[in-house]
């Protein structure tokens, strides 16, 4: 798998200030062009599934900086807010075997390297986003309980197993209604006496 090009902007082409000779310069300069990647990689990913809600008929909105959720949807009698997670391209689960790729998301952690935890209830959802093919998995957060969240690559053959069991087929958004329509039912059921 090749790594994805054409970004907003090179890092050959940025200048660097002081000494082009410094070593430590250097390295600061690919350290914060990774991070700068990574953020306009996640960027990109906010805008493919807000597009996608959009074209389908949702009014989806960006939130902002800082937020613990990406985007918010009205779905008319309520908002579901929205936390996206992506990544370049699938990698194999178990680097010493021969087990096929997947797409592996990380998705407990927020901030540049993963510095904060995410609190219950601070999102609604996932959105997770293959960027190499520009597919959308729509997951509830009770769904994924883990910290990392396993996809399927589409087309390849896997063994059975509940950990791969994850498709981007059958992660759309209707069904993530039905699943937090369901889990309101049950949340707001009368107690049994």
């Amino acid at each position: 798998m090749t790594e994805p090009t054409g970004w907003l902007f090179e890092g050959s082409n940025l200048p660097l200030r002081g000494n082009p000779n410094d070593d430590r310069l250097k390295r600061r300069h690919r350290k914060a062009l990774q991070g700068s990647r990574e953020l306009e990689m996640g960027r990109a990913a906010e805008h493919l599934v807000c597009a996608d809600l959009l074209l389908d008929g949702w009014a989806a909105y960006p939130t902002a900086q800082g937020m613990p959720y990406d985007l918010i949807v009205d779905i008319g009698h309520r908002l579901i807010r929205l936390q996206v997670k992506s990544t370049f391209y699938p990698k194999n689960p178990q680097p010493n075997s021969r087990a096929n790729p997947a797409y592996i998301f990380h998705i407990r952690r927020a901030g540049r390297g993963g510095w904060r935890v995410y609190r219950e209830n601070e999102f609604d959802a996932y959105a997770l986003v293959a960027l190499d093919r520009r597919l959308i998995a729509y997951y509830a957060a009770i769904e994924l309980p883990k910290q990392c969240a396993v996809i399927r690559v589409p087309g390849l053959r896997y063994g059975g197993g509940p950990a791969t069991d994850r498709q981007f087929v059958s992660a759309t958004f209707h069904r993530l209604l039905d699943v937090l329509q369901h889990r309101s039912i049950v949340n707001n059921a009368p107690a049994a006496e």
